[in-house]
């Protein structure tokens, strides 16, 4: 019987697990408004090249906004989430390799309220405690020339450090690699031309003359008491936390420990807790993450070969990654994925794997599951047709056909799968979202038929009879894969789908002959399609080989008698 210990341990790694996709979240966005907060800051001292003045206006439009009721709530809670969470992020690490930019950034974070404690003391503490207007003309007295050399390391730390993140969390999304060079340009620009307003500024400052100081003998010693106070507190909380992290440090070299097989590759053991990331990284063993390990990217993600029904479920954070890439459930995060016991698994992506290679990589190389439309079509009376007709003849209506169809199927947005004799085998949607490709599917079953009508009159001097075909349409899940790419190049393996969805779609062309007709569409499809049944469609039920229910399903005559997506 479990103890309550365990019960508790249990509900605890619930909830966590829950959890843990918003903290990600909330660094993230709380992250972004202190970037906009300081490009703001640097944009408004870049002013001080025009006129101190200009800079003056812009700073009462901008302290409107920030020292607002609501723009300092949204302020002081973005700045104490993202310190929080930072510090918690630094505990958590169980190795150091990090790589050069997670080092930097990581580095820089740590040091920058070293710096900004007194900035921030000196002018929005200074209003608050002893009401000092902290305008620019004060801020320039208090920081020009004296403060000129720490305002320089403060601005690089913090916009080092936000420019990292963002690039980060960005790299992975092509229009943002489509317009890098801008993004290099503000990058140095926007610092730069912040840093030249406040020199220019201060020079005038003082060719105009300062001020006096706004501080009475006390208000400056209690300025500077607040100044050791805030700085030894930040100092005791970043001694704590480097404590907290040896001790996890030491707890899971000594606790427990799992082994981890890589597919043709090292077995290691690890601590528990680890990610399969970091077992990689601190086994120096080849492994893609081109967002750094932030669930963003799914370049790190591998297939679990053996152990699978061990594993922690997925966090919503990972669940939506893998959604998004379409990975089967045998397919995890490796920055994500903490496993608890023994596994087997392998890399699915080139360790060496740069961002912009990361949207192009074949992903039905090892498969891919979605919801997709497969469209099955069969010429009828085929056999009866070439009987006694020259190989050649044939051949010639045969392409007609197959080949006419195909260009349907393609300019409708369709994927032509492969050709089976007389029939075709078509898949839509595979791009795109489900609703896309049935409404694409029944475009393209429209426009065959029509098709079809256009190819009876230019042939019919060779033609017997008139060509029939027979059209089947399903949507639902399957596994889209290349079939031979272990062995053969990805340009020659043949892309395909595979499953339950393909039978069922095969089935109902061939249903079209008993029940007289020229296409059946699952009902299912037609309902994903958005598109609504008229009354020259015809609800039926039928009978499907495999299916323990009866299909509902809805056929027309003609294709073109199908409703007409927009």
């Amino acid at each position: 019987m479990m103890s309550a210990t365990q019960a508790w341990r249990r509900v605890a790694r619930r909830w966590w697990r829950r959890l843990r996709p918003s903290l990600t979240q909330l660094r993230l966005w709380s992250g972004l408004v202190l970037f906009a907060f300081a490009t703001a800051h640097l944009c408004n001292h870049a002013l001080g090249l025009i006129s101190l003045e200009a800079m003056q206006a812009a700073q009462d439009m901008r302290l409107a906004l920030t020292r607002s009721l609501l723009g300092t709530v949204v302020l002081c809670t973005a700045a104490l989430l993202h310190f929080c969470l930072g510090l918690w992020q630094f505990v958590k690490l169980r190795m150091w390799r990090l790589g050069i930019r997670g080092a930097v950034q990581l580095l820089f974070g740590l040091l920058i309220p070293v710096l900004l404690i007194r900035h921030v003391l000196g002018t929005r503490g200074a209003h608050e405690l002893y009401g000092v207007t902290d305008s620019y003309a004060y801020a320039l007295w208090a920081m020009w020339p004296n403060e000129a050399v720490r305002l320089a390391l403060l601005v690089a730390l913090v916009w080092i450090h936000g420019c990292l993140g963002l690039h980060m969390w960005l790299s992975p999304k092509p229009w943002y690699r489509r317009h890098l060079w801008a993004f290099y340009g503000l990058a140095v620009l926007i610092p730069s031309m912040g840093y030249a307003g406040y020199v220019a500024a201060g020079r005038l400052q003082r060719q105009l003359g300062g001020i006096s100081s706004p501080f009475t003998p006390d208000q400056y010693e209690g300025l500077q008491q607040q100044l050791g106070f805030w700085a030894d507190a930040y100092y005791a909380i970043l001694a704590a936390a480097v404590a907290v992290w040896l001790l996890l440090l030491l707890g899971n070299k000594f606790g427990a420990r799992i082994t981890v097989r890589y597919y043709n590759g090292p077995t290691v053991t690890a601590p528990r807790g680890l990610s399969i990331l970091e077992v990689s990284l601190q086994n120096r063993i080849p492994h893609a993450a081109v967002c750094g390990g932030r669930a963003r990217c799914s370049t790190c993600r591998v297939r679990v070969i053996e152990g699978l029904d061990q594993l922690p479920p997925p966090s919503l954070a990972e669940l939506q990654v893998l959604r998004r890439v379409g990975a089967p459930a045998n397919v995890r995060l490796g920055c994500q994925l903490r496993p608890t016991a023994n596994l087997t698994i392998s890399t699915l992506l080139p360790a060496n794997l740069e961002p912009n290679q990361a949207a192009t990589f074949d992903k039905y190389h090892w498969g891919v599951e979605r919801e997709i439309t497969l469209l099955f079509c069969d010429l009828r009376g085929f056999t009866k047709m070439s009987e006694g007709r020259l190989s050649f003849d044939v051949v010639f209506v045969l392409n007609q056909f197959l080949g006419r169809m195909a260009e349907a199927i393609e300019d409708s947005g369709g994927f032509v799968d492969k050709f089976m004799g007389d029939g075709i085998m078509a898949i839509f949607g595979m791009e795109g979202t489900p609703e896309d490709g049935a409404r694409r599917a029944i475009a393209a079953a429209r426009a065959m038929s029509g098709v079809l009508d256009s190819l009876n009159q230019s042939l019919h001097e060779e033609l017997r009879i008139p060509l029939a075909m027979g059209i089947g349409i399903h949507s639902g899940h399957a596994i889209l894969g290349r079939i031979g790419s272990a062995q053969r190049s990805e340009s020659v393996a043949h892309l395909t789908a595979l499953g339950e969805t393909v039978n069922i779609a095969s089935r109902l062309e061939n249903a079209t002959k008993d029940l007289g007709v020229q296409v059946a569409v699952s009902a299912y499809a037609l309902k994903i399609s958005g598109l609504l049944a008229n009354d020259k469609t015809m609800p039926r039920t039928v009978e499907i080989r495999g299916l323990s229910q009866p299909l509902d399903i809805v056929v027309a005559l003609r294709a073109t008698s199908l409703p007409q997506p927009e």
